[in-house]
């Protein structure tokens, strides 16, 4: 019988066969025949190819828990970049993969939602060594929601990292809590691991108001002994690794710092201050821009009103306003309201990805800003997504969320009884029932409201998942190509 042509496919080890899902999605149906469907899969999902004879122009495959059948038409050999907004309630939390499967995580919320994201990613609950990779990890910046959840991944001792970047201020307790200043300047900026392993090692640095940043960044170092700690600014131009000739089958992917911008003072590298600690550390963000191909993608922190025009003023006095053009962004600051038009503006996104959550006291996004955001958006029908709205579908009922907090509440009691228990074979099944519960709180977890981009450098997918499957798919799929004409990502 004819066989799956081998341009069609990858070989890994153990004669695994695998390849990935074609733009924009593609089902995995129950039969050789007919249009039913067992799962939906997006743009750059991981098949497993379990045999490569041909039925009906199908091949018989596994994904996403599902056996079935996948059209020979429908999947490609060649990995794509994938981006996935992570919903890890009030904060940000955003997973960055590379066409060459590398991983790079960007900031990870409040709580231990990113964790529990990562366990279910990479199905970390059987596994006795850690992942055979490490991960990247990015801080924009020293604000609780955005770092405060990696501690909770810096505890999981079967995740590696190996990089942990961030904005280069250090908080700390004392009246100066981001250092010393000169000339309205912050110039204690903390670029090495050896700086930065002389302020964390510090005992008096991790006890009293302003040590959780010293504290969380301390914990990386029980499962990450040689972990480099290293600050980013625009005099680094791009991620270590990321530059312009970095390229993934011939096309392109680079990550660029556009953000934050120092200054020389004493010869030393500085940061400006408005002599606002929250409005410091916010403003000077750690802001990335993903380029892929013909795709561009703003990555950024909690940038607020003062330095997002200190940000737009900067590109605009080198004549170079066009950087902060791109086809997608990651709103800063969850909506908040506090933004500098001139630079949203700037940013003139086709599509804005907005991370917020429900439990906070900032009503987050604000009416104004998402009105801002759309109005400076690209095209007549900007698109604007949100974390918190994605969340409402079905899974996410009342009576879900009632049965998740039984279930966090099963784990609280069985782990008292653990500490008593001496019975080898009653430890062994509550240990497996923690498992098994943890595993499917991850997954509810992972349900409540990700926003996944899809690129090939040309075509884009931005997705979130329907309330309700539909007879045609069960996700909220946006399909955006590059046109040749605008040269601009255009809404298909």
């Amino acid at each position: 019988m004819e066989q799956l042509a081998e341009d069609k496919y990858n070989k890994g080890s153990y004669r695994k066969k695998y390849a990935y899902a074609e733009y924009p999605s593609i089902k995995i149906y129950k039969s050789s025949e007919g249009r039913s469907w067992g799962n939906h899969l997006l743009f750059g999902d991981y098949i497993k190819i379990l045999d490569t004879t041909i039925v009906n122009d199908r091949v018989y495959a596994r994904s996403r828990n599902t056996n079935g059948w996948v059209k020979v038409n429908q999947i490609r050999k060649n990995r794509i970049l994938e981006v996935n907004f992570v919903d890890i309630g009030q904060g940000d939390g955003c997973h960055v993969v590379t066409p060459d499967d590398k991983h790079i995580i960007i900031d990870a919320g409040k709580t231990d939602n990113m964790n529990r994201y990562l366990s279910w990613r990479f199905n970390l609950y059987d596994r006795k060594k850690p992942l055979s990779f490490p991960l990247t990890l990015v801080i924009s910046h020293s604000d609780l929601d955005h770092y405060q959840g990696f501690s909770y991944v810096f505890d999981n001792d079967k995740i590696k990292v190996d990089t942990i970047y961030h904005n280069g201020l250090v908080e700390r307790p004392g009246n100066d809590r981001l250092g010393p200043k000169k000339e309205g300047y912050l110039t204690d900026i903390i670029e090495t691991t050896p700086q930065m392993l002389a302020i964390i090692k510090e005992a008096t640095n991790r006890k009293g108001a302003g040590s959780t940043y010293c504290k969380t960044l301390y914990k990386a170092l029980k499962n990450n002994p040689d972990v480099i700690f290293k600050a980013l600014s625009i005099k680094n131009e791009y991620l270590e690794g990321y530059d312009d000739n970095y390229t993934v089958e011939g096309t392109k992917n680079s990550i660029k710092i556009l953000g934050p911008i120092t200054k020389k003072i004493d010869s030393k590298d500085a940061l400006k201050s408005i002599n606002n600690l929250g409005k410091d550390k916010n403003g000077h963000s750690v802001i990335l821009k993903l380029n892929y191909g013909k795709a561009k993608i703003l990555l950024g922190g909690d940038v607020n009103t003062e330095f997002g025009k200190i940000i737009q003023d900067h590109y605009k006095d080198k004549n170079n306003l066009e950087e902060l053009k791109v086809d997608v962004a990651k709103a800063c600051h969850h909506g908040s309201n506090h933004f500098h038009y001139g630079f949203i503006e700037a940013i003139n996104s086709s599509a804005t990805v907005i991370s917020s959550g429900d439990d906070e006291s900032y009503s987050h996004p604000r009416p104004d800003t998402i009105g801002a955001l759309g109005k400076c958006g690209y095209g007549e029908k900007p698109l604007i997504f949100s974390t918190e709205l994605a969340r409402s579908n079905k899974e996410i009922t009342l009576i879900k969320l009632v049965a998740i907090a039984k279930l966090f509440e099963k784990i609280k009691k069985i782990n008292e009884t653990l500490v008593t228990e001496t019975d080898a074979e009653k430890i062994k099944k509550m240990n497996a029932s923690i498992k098994k519960t943890n595993k499917s709180i991850n997954s509810f977890l992972t349900k409540y409201g990700m926003i996944n981009l899809r690129t090939d450098g040309s075509r884009m997918i931005l997705a979130q998942k329907y309330e309700r499957a539909a007879g045609h798919g069960k996700w909220d799929i946006h399909k955006l190509a590059y046109s040749n004409t605008t040269k601009r990502f255009e809404q298909e």
